[in-house]
């Protein structure tokens, strides 16, 4: 059974080139994220032919390349582009799986009615890429194989890998492809272990003995015996909602009120009703182009309040890294909601009786309630309308 391995080579580098095409060719150097040391993350061919290395420091490129054009990450583009790339493969083959960053496996069975021959069907999935992005495809009976093949693979085009001649593929590749920690790495090439043909070379108990279940695993692979198959991509339910700041703030006080509103915002919606969830995707878009997110994981499936609170305990000491333009919540996991011990009614907090029934009334009325309080967000500011906001008075 075929499987095509399609890769996108320096992906993060590349996603910039979906907004910037005039950039392709020139030397691109990725850099480091912000709050951390300021090195080459990672650098396109061209930089590379240049002395450009992954981990130097950014002056060190100056010096080196001084044509380097520098690119900072932006992880929700990258999400964004990669996602609409999968919306695309989906449309050729339902059986795809996620693999390492810019990589992704496409199950070819049950495809020879479409295609001629696997090569054929794997051209018209490289027609499916944008070519600013230089996707690349490998076609083998494994997995592990069909990488390695794709990696080999020139842009644009596909590799091929027989069944009869994996084994004398995989003997001339280094080890550092194999899937390993980098510490395992590190020592299979002080044994003088190169390549994986040295490794399918010896003992497959030796290497367990010496390095474990990663030992095992590398052994196989080297000998192409790679019997995992492609998992399709399970899409859980989910809902988005995001919000556009009327004005960009860096304050996060108004980075907190926004994604308050857009939690009451989300479960307001009948997809949400008598439901809770088990994880939330925050995506902040800063201005001039930049980007930031981060993926938080419930214990237990959370309800509205409940996220709210521990999105306000996790980001406490976030730094933002420039003015908050928008916002993107992403809720995943919707489960039906479970019940849960309430206090005693003489423990619960006191609550302005009136003003909460006031408002019960009118969200039964009219669907939403019309009444807000004021939230203080940024009071030094000399601009009037940062100094509070409005928000929906939900007591």
């Amino acid at each position: 059974m075929p499987i095509a391995a399609l890769i996108i080579p320096h992906f993060a580098l590349r996603m910039s080139l979906l907004d910037q095409p005039e950039l392709d060719g020139l030397p691109l150097v990725l850099t480091s994220p912000p709050n951390s040391r300021t090195v080459v993350n990672d650098c396109t061919p061209e930089a590379t032919r240049q002395g450009v290395r992954p981990g130097m420091l950014l002056r060190e490129v100056t010096a080196l390349c001084p044509d380097a054009v520098f690119i900072e990450p932006n992880p929700v583009r990258e999400a964004t582009a990669f996602e609409e790339i999968l919306r695309s493969l989906e449309t050729f083959s339902p059986s795809i799986e996620i693999g390492p960053p810019g990589c992704c496996y496409v199950d070819l069975h049950g495809l020879q009615r479409h295609d001629a021959s696997p090569e054929a069907g794997a051209v018209r999935l490289l027609r499916l890429i944008p070519p600013v992005l230089r996707p690349r495809a490998g076609i083998a009976p494994g997995k592990f194989a069909a990488l390695c093949a794709a990696r080999k693979a020139h842009p644009g085009s596909t590799f091929l890998i027989a069944e009869d001649v994996v084994m004398p593929f995989l003997a001339d590749l280094p080890v550092s492809w194999l899937p390993v920690e980098p510490k395992t790495l590190t020592q299979m090439e002080r044994l003088g272990l190169r390549t994986m043909g040295d490794v399918a070379a010896l003992p497959m108990t030796a290497m367990q003995a010496r390095f474990g279940k990663e030992g095992r695993r590398a052994w196989e692979l080297s000998n192409g015996q790679d019997d995992l198959t492609v998992v399709p991509i399970q899409r859980p339910e989910s809902v988005i909602e995001g919000i556009t700041l009327p004005a960009p703030s860096t304050s996060r006080g108004m980075l907190l009120l926004g994604i308050e509103q857009l939690v009451r915002r989300a479960f307001k919606r009948p997809e949400l009703r008598h439901r809770n969830v088990r994880q939330a995707q925050l995506h902040v878009l800063i201005e001039e182009g930049r980007s930031w997110e981060k993926s938080f994981s419930f214990r237990e499936p959370a309800g509205a309040e409940r996220i709210v609170e521990i999105l306000s305990h996790r980001l406490q000491d976030l730094e933002l890294q420039g003015a908050v333009e928008r916002i993107v919540l992403h809720l995943i996991g919707l489960v039906e909601e479970t019940t849960r011990q309430q206090l005693l009614p003489f423990l619960k907090p006191k609550r302005v009786a009136p003003i909460s029934q006031a408002i019960h009334q009118l969200k039964q009325r009219y669907d939403d309630s019309p009444l807000y309080r004021v939230v203080e967000i940024e009071p030094w500011s000399r601009i009037p309308e940062r100094r509070y906001a409005l928000i929906d008075c939900d007591l």
